[in-house]
């Protein structure tokens, strides 16, 4: 879970997004993504992962921490 927090708010930080024009971009709500990026959401379902991969840009896997390029 620790990667996932790390490089979801380091892919949003890189595309200069707030959380909350991530919430508007990607359909997932602005608690969830705080909750993610601050470790409190033990578990991610897919579609959230891949609503969030897809608005940022990146892959997954990226997100997941199973590939080092985000594309």
């Amino acid at each position: 879970m620790a990667i996932v927090k790390d490089r979801l708010k380091s892919a949003r930080k890189t595309r200069d997004l707030r959380q909350k024009q991530l919430e508007e971009i990607s359909g997932i709500p602005q608690n969830t993504i705080s909750r993610i990026e601050l470790g409190k959401n033990p578990e991610i379902s897919t579609r959230t992962l891949a609503a969030l991969a897809r608005a940022l840009g990146v892959s997954a896997d990226y997100l997941l921490g199973l590939k080092d390029e985000p594309d």
